[in-house]
């Protein structure tokens, strides 16, 4: 088990970004969700996810409501470098068209 790190950038003036690490599941998604709300209900959220080994659907639901919180708050949660465990979770229960995803923060920042 790898231990879940979240960590949440506010230097940039675009967006605050939150780099996810580890794996996210029961345990561990209330840590997730704790960063990752407060930082949506601010403003523009860059979720950058490359560093994700694994998602459960504890993970799953945090990501759902990021991002309605996103849209309810006319905000934007933005979802970068979505590793290939986020992924399966998002195909395997048709939520892809839900976020807006981007190959990079970099490139989420552009946008």
């Amino acid at each position: 088990m790898t231990p879940l790190e979240v960590q949440v950038d506010r230097d940039r003036p675009q967006a605050a970004v939150v780099t996810v690490r580890g794996e996210i599941d029961l345990t561990s998604a209330p840590r997730l969700r704790e960063a990752l709300i407060p930082a949506v209900e601010q403003g523009t959220t860059v979720l950058e996810l490359s560093g994700v080994d694994f998602c459960d659907s504890s993970g799953l639901r945090v990501l759902v409501e990021a991002g309605h919180t996103a849209r309810d708050g006319a905000t934007s949660l933005r979802l970068a470098a979505v590793s290939p465990a986020v992924m399966q979770v998002l195909e395997l229960v048709s939520a892809v068209e839900f976020f807006a995803m981007f190959p990079d923060v970099e490139t989420a920042l552009k946008d």
